[in-house]
């Protein structure tokens, strides 16, 4: 399911990513084990575009342009079973700031110690248990 949710491309994205504004949603390519996304967030206008390249069990998005990140950074999702049921997702952001709301943003994820981050994902999952 959380697999699914992170390799999802089509219209049910902007439902289960909260903070993704569907007016800035764009597929621009997709491969059987990639896409190339525009995305981005209608609050601060911040907006991106990634290619996804996945093989189970890792996701990762780099960014190709971006008005708050610089091109080449990567956010690195790792999904694993869990003992029991459920799964276990590991991110890795690998990014550097670009543009005053990029530094205050990446400030935000350095002072919270990836909570803020780690809140944002835990919307996400709630998304998919409906």
């Amino acid at each position: 399911m959380v697999w699914d949710a992170l390799t999802e491309f089509g219209p049910r994205r902007a439902e289960l990513w909260p903070d993704l504004s569907p007016s800035s949603f764009k597929v621009l390519e997709r491969g059987e084990t990639w896409a190339r996304v525009r995305e981005g967030t209608a609050g601060l206008g911040i907006w991106s575009i990634e290619r996804y390249e996945w093989k189970e069990p890792v996701i990762t998005a780099t960014v190709e342009e971006a008005n708050a990140a610089q091109a080449g950074g990567t956010w690195r999702m790792e999904v694993r079973p869990r003992n029991g049921g459920g799964s276990v997702l590991t991110i890795n952001m690998d990014r550097r700031a670009k543009g005053i709301v990029g530094h205050l943003i990446h400030g935000l994820f350095q002072i919270t110690n990836g909570r803020f981050l780690a809140g944002r994902t835990r919307r996400m999952l709630s998304n998919l248990r409906g």
